[in-house]
């Protein structure tokens, strides 16, 4: 994009100082890391968690999912933060690049040892705390639905610095389970049949897990313009 009409547009909005900064978001470290890199940017939004972060020591990712699919357990005690996403933090860092964290609770998976990849529930303090821990963060965004949600994220400010911490938590890790839990990304798109796999997850999810009365959920699924029934079964999500 140097060079682009976009990129002169913007900054021609910070020279007359109508913006002060630039930033982007991303959810892939590779990318990020090319954008900081290129010194084009103040700010960068971006997902970080500690399921995002860790993955076994000497392991490639996608030949462990694909074993804990097929049935074959895990033992990943020994957890390490993926090196693309520590150059990542270490570049933002190094060159004043601030970090606004999103997907802090993971679409509030992390919560529940049932839903969580890492198989442990953590506290919303602790996501907050590992997130604001990490090199070059400056902020960290909370979804929230209720006046109780941002209750619970104030309540950060109240704890001392060992209910706060997550490292006890993660370093009990054992059982790394994938299969079957959906994080909401919507990776997987796009679906042949214009599904919105992350909304059909999410809507399950609401009555299995959270409990949610059906016949409420089932309105909101229903107006989805596709929904599971019209699953042709080929796999591209997968």
């Amino acid at each position: 994009l140097q060079g682009s009409d976009y990129l002169n547009y913007v900054f021609g909005l910070k020279e007359s100082g109508k913006i002060r900064h630039i930033g982007m978001s991303s959810h892939n470290p590779v990318t990020a890391l090319k954008a900081v890199e290129s010194g084009l940017i103040d700010v960068l939004m971006f997902s970080l968690n500690p399921a995002y972060d860790l993955v076994p020591k000497e392991r490639d990712l996608t030949e462990v999912f694909s074993e804990v699919l097929c049935g074959e357990k895990q033992d990943f005690s020994g957890l390490v933060p993926e090196p693309a996403r520590v150059a990542l933090y270490r570049a933002c860092e190094a060159r004043g690049v601030a970090i606004t964290v999103m997907k802090t609770l993971a679409m509030g998976t992390l919560l529940s040892a049932e839903r969580s990849p890492l198989g442990v529930a953590l506290t919303e303090a602790q996501c907050i705390h590992y997130a604001l821990s990490r090199p070059a963060v400056a902020a960290v965004m909370v979804g929230m639905q209720r006046p109780s949600d941002v209750a619970e994220a104030m309540r950060y400010w109240t704890l001392t610095d060992a209910e706060r911490d997550s490292g006890e938590v993660l370093s009990r890790l054992g059982m790394f389970r994938a299969d079957g839990h959906c994080m909401y990304c919507n990776h997987c798109l796009p679906c042949p049949a214009r599904i919105d796999v992350a909304a059909v997850n999410k809507y399950l999810d609401l009555v299995e897990l959270d409990k949610q009365p059906a016949d409420s959920v089932r309105q909101h699924y229903l107006s989805l313009a596709h929904t599971a029934d019209e699953c042709l079964s080929c796999g591209a999500c997968e």
